[in-house]
């Protein structure tokens, strides 16, 4: 009988929640978004002060703050489009992770209820959780392989350093496969884009995931990944640029004259490019005497960001000399992650993108092996 009483008061004590928690219907699609946020909370948080920060695409996050009130707080957000965010509760040791993508979204904290926040109105908000939930375990059972990378190339032990990358490389190529089959499983759903649009992918599997998520064809982020990929498209012609060598002599793209040309953009401070450059060195030797040239595009940054430069091979290929901070070519070829590349044929019309080594291989063997 006591067990039943104590069931029945706990019950009872949370009429109030289930009273106030309204399902509110996702605006999952729309842009400019402003939403207002319900929560409700224990008895014992009044007078708490408490925080939405969301956490746009682009741009600094956007905080709203009040005080716990009667058990319950409201916020309000303006957004471009929608965001993931977070609620921060004074004095409370984890935050609550949530998605902004409806006008209304509702959560509720009783933690002698619910195992977890209750949040209804957000139509991504369980998956978001669940997405940040993946990305913890992994964190947390894998090795430190940056820090591990890091220490071999303050040794001077490139050869470490590359294995380590190759390694990571691997485990990056899984986390986009499952991070890619996420999103081609919920593809309207406003977390699917901010996924895609937040992470980098290659060029073929950006263009075939963004052909599934025209939904989001009013966010702003949306128009502006189309109009990189425009530029990006197979079929272009190559923008020209002039650039300085090593040697101080001028190399111009347009008056290069070979059967195809590998435009191969990288930064010494780059791991992952020095990598690709080992790896470019056999396809080289094989393909250059059939007709291919590589033109390196080797980008400088800021020298002071704390990394350090892995020693820069001698090319046996072009190499020419940009800078990050004052690049139109980064503009031009639409760059924004290294290493990246182009294949041109003899006309700089584009028929490759961000190809690994072994599919450049693959491709030259089509091309000038027939």
């Amino acid at each position: 009988m006591k067990v039943i009483l104590q069931e029945e008061k706990k019950y009872w004590s949370l009429g109030w929640l289930w009273a106030v928690f309204l399902l509110a219907v996702p605006g999952c699609l729309q842009a400019q978004l402003t939403s207002k946020i319900n929560g409700f909370f224990p008895k014992d948080w009044e007078g708490k002060q408490a925080m939405v920060v969301a956490k746009p695409i682009h741009g600094s996050p956007i905080i709203d703050t009040t005080t716990i009130m009667n058990r319950s707080a409201t916020f309000t957000v303006r957004l471009g489009e929608p965001s993931p965010a977070y609620l921060w509760i004074e004095g409370n040791q984890d935050d609550i992770h949530f998605f902004i993508d409806s006008p209304t979204i509702n959560i509720g904290i009783e933690p002698g209820a619910f195992a977890k926040p209750l949040i209804t109105g957000s139509a991504s908000s369980e998956l978001w959780v669940d997405q940040l939930d993946f990305l913890m375990q992994i964190r947390e059972s894998r090795p430190d392989l940056h820090s591990e990378t890091f220490s071999a190339l303050q040794a001077g032990d490139s050869l470490v350093a590359f294995k380590l990358e190759q390694t990571a490389d691997s485990l990056r190529k899984v986390d986009d496969d499952q991070l890619i089959s996420l999103i081609q499983n919920h593809p309207l759903l406003p977390c699917s884009w901010y996924l895609f649009a937040s992470n980098s992918f290659s060029y073929s599997q950006t263009s075939r995931l963004f052909d599934s998520l025209s939904a989001f064809a009013t966010y702003p982020s949306y128009r502006e990944l189309n109009e990189k990929l425009d530029r990006k498209k197979l079929g272009n012609k190559a923008p020209d640029f002039s650039l300085p060598s090593p040697s101080g002599s001028v190399i111009t793209l347009s008056k290069l004259e070979r059967t195809y040309i590998l435009v191969d953009f990288s930064s010494q401070y780059i791991l992952p490019c020095q990598k690709r450059h080992y790896d470019l060195k056999k396809l080289y030797a094989t393909y250059h005497p059939l007709g291919l040239e590589i033109v390196t595009v080797a980008f400088d940054i800021d020298k002071n960001a704390g990394i350090i430069p892995t020693t820069p091979d001698r090319l046996p290929w072009l190499q020419v000399l940009d800078s990050i901070s004052q690049s139109s070519v980064m503009e031009a070829f639409a760059i924004d992650q290294m290493p990246d590349n182009l294949l041109l044929d003899a006309n700089k019309i584009m028929i490759g993108r961000d190809m690994s080594v072994p599919e450049l291989d693959e491709k030259l063997q089509q091309l000038l092996k027939k």
